[in-house]
């Protein structure tokens, strides 16, 4: 029998049985149902064939073995449980939102023809068998026949060069690799980076170079301070060091280091340094094992003639016929797996804002350039080649040989890899936005773009391949205040042609009596009233004084013209399911306690107005007149056509009828608490309502606890798994009542916002009923199997959020974007009224719109490009106001030059955005390879850049040759988007089929992965880690540079294998809370944390919170959740579950990094793999 508080065993669509007539058996199923439970501390075994060298053990942490790639749906009985309301919740994860008509998503662009690369001179051709020659003993690597004596006449000798706190070496081969003919000078064996992998009878095996190999003059042959070999003018090869650059210290990571290292166990750490001079500053440590640059195999050596060639040092390449030294040991006959190398690019150089403070570009008429940039917009070719030659490899494949006495090793260490986890400085400078590009741009909080640069032509921009645009904010809280233009309601200085509203970047001329728009470049005269003369500089004298002119965000007071009408009052229009459903789950009582409590908090004063409805099978309406003394109930029996009996007196002044109201919320509960009407009259309800608030606008707060089953927008059980993989699987996805999109068209003409809250246990078809929220700018809310003892915290925590928080009224916003560019697309929450005007009958501090932007023009002229953003509202005080925010952007002319103001997070926020409405009408599948293919083209052109030195006069002769053929390289301010698509190709949004989640479930997270901001969808897709165990640092205590702010753990990446089995972690997706406790957490943990002691046989029924008296983890545990709830809309529950219990398999959705349960669900690791073999395909 299952415990109080968690699900019993699931039934379908992994929504949990219940006892008939009995209690609620436990909270809504965190993932779908399904998984298999597993034993603590252990992970399903096993990689993919090929991912590692049969024998050799994976870390402990990976999943079951799954096919690479993404599996297809599979297929499962159609129908949701029967019965009552389930007591199973499964709780957020990504999923898609209804599509909107005729918005086009963004499609990805033609790829760029992969360069093919030439052959190198000297390659062996195909067939050409080596010398066999005998190994001498030594160290590892071979040496020249003239070292063989003094190595074997001075063993004592050999073994004091080996590392401290490594076992003697033997004098036989210790499965080391000679060194390639031509490199730097012979260094010690302790300064030389050793080789892990080991195969069989310690023979390199031929093929690719590996991990360890190093190139002439490479930084992994070479100690301190040692110049890199070569002739003159010789490429360098990629980590190596050349003349005159800062100093650098690179920590190779392998597993068993020392916290706070990364290196061999038991060895001294390899400090690699460069001389001082600079070529770019150190990346922060603990990102990737950092390798070295590599030869191509067959590549001729760069020894110069007559120079005698060193002995070979550790790690070393073996060279190709016709160069082996006399004595050398041939290659194996075994090929390794291609090394598989990604890189990390250079850190971005910053960028400069036009020369002269306040102009976003030079005066019409004014000749020159902006100072600080060449001709084009592009940057210097110092800069642009330091991006191209700083890189860090990362090895994928199965390295070398081991050290004596070291493990054999996979070759990949993924510990290493990238990942948005750690302090959040080191998150920040994996998924925040770069340096501003002008001071007087508006904050990455409200305006975030893909890349903070425009590229020039749209054949730039098809080599971009991710999507390119902007996630618009336009109310975020974060941002801060946004300051008053004109307090006084004074005119509003706007362009003529394009009405771009005045901004810092606005062209000043003539004195101060003409200005040229900077978006459409038209010449305007100033107003006399807002005349102001110039400084030196050519800036007004007053810009200091006018917030329009010093800074990005600003906000006007609309004078009469920017009205069509009356402000209107806040209005608020409740109708609420009391059918037999809403009575049983405890739905009715707790809405109505929520809404009464909330009352008080409804912004508007003595403006705001209310009005309630009621249905089942009858529509209800309720008189709040606040002459009478209580309140009037009338039932419209006629579903069919409803009408509205006394239309004057339903809507109410709350103020006036607070009494009433409060009655009426006290009675309902009471009146309907053994209703026996099964029947749910949704969409006739709707109708009355929209009748009652037609004339002035306002929300609409729909209360849903049944499915529709009566009059109009009933729905039907079409929730068919086996439609999965075919083409008919999206109109899964989609409303299948036309009556939803025409109903929610109408409200948004009328100025009605809706928003549903849905309470169903079984199949409420939320495609349908998510139409009302997705066009009309709501919100759809989700309580599968909802219980008031268990949920009711979450539904009132949420309605006072949505009832309380600052919302624009009446609202329209519009983009514009310069002159040559345009907005292809939107995504949000919100109805197209024409071309490019958004209507927004509400906008909320938590809603967010995306745009694609594309070229018009085949060339843009400009040096900047400009986008603004204005949204023309109603605040709660009856005021029309008009927030602007405006950014400048460098138009550049090389694609280097966009990788380096990339934004990762928007980028995987934009993409996670297009994926969820191209699913609307396409497979899956097709979406999840979609989002994968457009990484691949961009990284694959990304490489092409180093292959071909970045054309003529940039790239060093010879750089293509100088980068190994198996080399993935990452830039570096998108170095964590391969792991972010993945984590977005798990979501419950876009993973899996029918059988792994619901429709319901997937709907829902979908419409809140469309409208949330950029920070929340990263949750989403990526969601965070926290260690809670340990009361080092200063987590839980309050911020001094912030008051009222907590400080959070650094985060650890999302894997199983990263969780310390004796502590406990709190893992936030932005829709629930788990506190996963470890097996071996100690007594004294739970002590503290829950005031138990010791750990409990079913840990089902503890809980966090409140805070112990006395326990200061407790205290800190508490702080950090309220931290992490916040103000946001979606309020987190918080679970508790125990390492090796079944409902770990909750948790598993979430840890990103491991196999999950779906099939063709991968790791990072596997990811990784397939990733460098689709980029390295032609």
């Amino acid at each position: 029998m299952a415990q109080q508080g968690y699900p019993g065993a699931p039934g379908p669509y992994g929504y949990p049985q219940q006892q008939p007539g009995g209690p609620p058996t436990g909270p809504r199923p965190m993932a779908p149902g399904g998984y298999q439970p597993q034993q603590p501390g252990l992970r399903p075994p096993g990689p993919p064939a090929g991912a590692q060298p049969a024998g050799v053990p994976r870390p402990a942490g990976y999943g079951a073995p799954a096919p690479a790639g993404y599996g297809a749906p599979q297929p499962a009985a159609n129908g949701y449980a029967s019965g009552g309301p389930s007591a199973a919740k499964p709780p957020g994860m990504l999923g898609p939102a209804p599509g909107v008509p005729g918005y086009p998503g963004a499609q990805r662009p033609a790829g760029a023809p992969m360069m093919s690369q030439p052959a190198a001179p000297g390659m062996r051709p195909p067939g050409a068998v080596p010398v066999a020659m005998s190994r001498p003993a030594g160290m590892p690597g071979m040496a020249p026949p003239q070292q063989q004596q003094q190595q074997q006449q001075q063993p004592m000798q050999q073994q004091q060069m080996q590392q401290p706190g490594m076992a003697p070496r033997p004098l036989g081969p210790p499965g080391g690799m000679v060194r390639p003919a031509g490199g730097a000078a012979p260094v010690q064996p302790s300064a030389a980076r050793p080789s892990f992998g080991a195969m069989p009878g310690g023979v390199r095996p031929q093929g690719p170079p590996g991990p360890g190999a190093a190139m002439p003059g490479s930084l992994a042959a070479r100690p301190p301070g040692v110049a890199s070999a070569g002739p003159p003018g010789m490429a360098r090869p990629v980590g190596g060091v050349p003349s005159g650059q800062q100093q650098q210290h690179l920590q190779a990571g392998m597993p068993g280091a020392a916290p706070g290292t990364r290196g061999v166990p038991g060895m001294p750490q390899q400090h690699i340094q460069q001389q001082p001079g600079g070529l770019a500053p150190p990346r922060p440590g603990g990102l990737m094992q950092p390798g070295f640059g590599v030869r191509p195999p067959g590549m001729p050596s760069m020894q110069p003639p007559g120079v005698q060639p060193p002995p070979g040092q550790p790690g070393m390449q073996p060279p190709g016929p016709g160069m082996m030294q006399p004595g050398m040991q041939p290659p194996g006959p075994g090929m390794m797996q291609p090394g598989m190398q990604p890189g990390i690019g250079a850190p971005p150089t910053g960028l400069r804002p036009p020369g002269v403070p306040g102009l976003g570009a030079p005066p019409p008429g004014m000749g020159g350039m902006v100072p600080g940039m060449p001709p084009g917009g592009g940057y210097d070719q110092v800069a642009t080649q330091a991006a191209l030659d700083a890189f860090e490899t990362l090895s994928l494949g199965p390295s070398g040989p081991t050290m004596p006495g070291q493990p054999a090793d996979g070759g990949a260490n993924a510990a290493g890899f990238p990942r948005p986890a750690g302090p959040a400085a080191q998150v920040d400078s994996q998924v925040g936005p770069p340096a501003p590009y002008s001071p007087f741009n508006c904050k990455p909080e409200f305006v975030r773009m893909t890349s903070f640069a425009v590229p020039n032509s749209q054949a730039l921009k098809s080599r971009w391949h991710l999507p390119y645009g902007a996630v618009v904010h336009p109310m975020a809280l974060a941002g801060g205040p946004v300051p008053v233009a004109n307090p006084a309601g004074s005119t509003i200085i706007r362009c003529k042609r394009c009405r771009t509203y005045m901004n810092p970047f606005m062209a000043w001329m003539d004195g101060g009596r003409r200005y040229a728009c900077n978006v459409c470049a038209l010449v305007n005269e100033v107003p006399v009233e807002y005349f102001c003369a110039l400084d030196a500089s050519g800036r007004r004298l007053d810009h200091h004084e006018r917030p329009e002119l010093c800074g990005g965000s600003v906000e006007y007071i609309a004078p009469a013209e920017y009205m069509v009408r009356a402000p209107m009052p806040p209005t608020y229009v409740f109708v609420i399911d009391v059918s037999n459903a809403a009575a049983a789950s405890g739905m009715l009582r707790a809405a109505c306690g929520a809404i009464k409590a909330s009352l008080d908090s409804l912004p508007g004063d003595e403006r705001t107005q209310v009005a309630f409805i009621t249905f089942d099978n009858t529509i209800h309406f309720y008189n709040l007149k606040s002459s009478l003394s209580s309140p009037q109930m009338m039932v419209v029996a006629e579903v069919d056509d409803p009408f509205v009996p006394v239309p004057d007196d339903l809507l109410v002044n709350l103020r006036e009828s607070r009494a009433l109201v409060d009655s009426l919320l006290d009675s309902l509960p009471q009146s309907y608490s053994r209703a026996g009407q099964v029947e749910s009259a949704m969409g006739p309800a709707l109708q009355a309502a929209f009748l009652v608030m037609n004339h002035i606008g306002g929300k609409l707060l729909l209360f849903q606890a049944a499915p529709p089953s009566l009059g109009i927008g009933r729905i039907k059980a079409r929730d068919n798994p086996a439609l999965y993989g075919t083409d008919r699987e999206h109109s899964l996805r989609t409303p299948d009542d036309p009556f939803y999109k025409r109903f929610s068209a109408e409200a948004s003409r009328f100025q009605i916002c809706i928003d549903v809250f849905a309470f169903g246990g079984t199949y409420m078809d939320l495609p349908s009923l998510g139409a009302l929220p997705k066009y009309t700018g709501g919100q759809l809310y989700y309580y599968p199997g909802f219980q008031a003892e268990r949920d009711g915290a979450k539904l009132h925590a949420e309605l006072s959020h949505n009832l309380g928080r600052e919302t624009a009224w009446e609202a329209v916003m519009r983009i514009r974007c310069s002159k040559g560019l345009r907005i292809s697309a939107f995504f949000g929450h919100f109805f197209i009224r024409s071309t490019d005007l958004l209507a927004l009958p509400a906008c909320d501090v938590d809603k967010s719109f995306s745009v694609e932007i594309t070229h018009e023009e085949t060339l843009l002229t400009g040096q900047v490009a400009y986008l603004q953003a204005a949204l023309l509202y109603t605040n709660s005080d009856g005021e029309r106001r008009i927030r602007v925010h405006t950014m400048a952007l460098p138009v550049v002319s090389e694609l280097i030059d966009l990788y380096k103001q990339s934004d990762a997070g928007a980028t995987a926020t934009l993409l996670g955005k297009m994926s969820v409405e191209r699913s609307y009408s396409a497979k899956l599948d097709d979406v999840r390879s979609g989002a994968q293919q457009r990484l691949v083209a961009a990284l694959r052109e990304y490489r092409m850049l180093h292959m071909r030195g970045m054309g003529p006069g940039i790239g060093a002769p010879g750089m293509g040759s100088s980068l190994s053929p198996n080399s993935l390289v990452l830039p570096e301010r998108l170095k964590s988007l391969p792991l972010l698509v993945l984590g977005l190709a798990k979501t419950a949004a876009l993973r899996g089929g029918g059988r792994d989640v619901n429709s319901d479930e997937r709907t829902a997270v979908g419409h809140q992965m469309v409208a949330c901001s950029v920070y929340d969808a990263l949750r989403l897709v990526y969601p965070n880690c926290y260690p809670v165990y340990e009361l080092t640092g200063d987590w839980g205590k309050e911020r001094p540079d912030a008051p009222g702010s907590v400080a959070l753990p650094p985060t650890a990446p999302a894997g199983m294998e990263y969780f310390n089995p004796a502590g406990a972690y709190l893992v936030d997706n932005g829709r629930v809370l788990i506190l996963w406790v470890g097996h071996a957490a100690t007594p004294a943990f739970y002590q503290q944390a829950f005031g138990v002691q010791g750990p409990p046989q079913d840990v089902s029924g503890l809980s966090p919170e409140p805070a112990r008296p006395g326990s200061e983890l407790s205290a800190r545990l508490n702080a950090v959740l309220r931290q992490l709830r916040g103000t946001k809309e979606i309020w987190q529950e918080c679970w508790v579950i125990r390492q090796g219990t079944p409902l770990e398999a909750h948790l598993m959705p979430y840890l990103v990094e491991d196999r999950g349960p779906v099939p063709g669900s991968i790791g990072y690791l596997d990811f990784m793999q397939q990733l460098q073999k689709m980029v390295m395909s032609k």
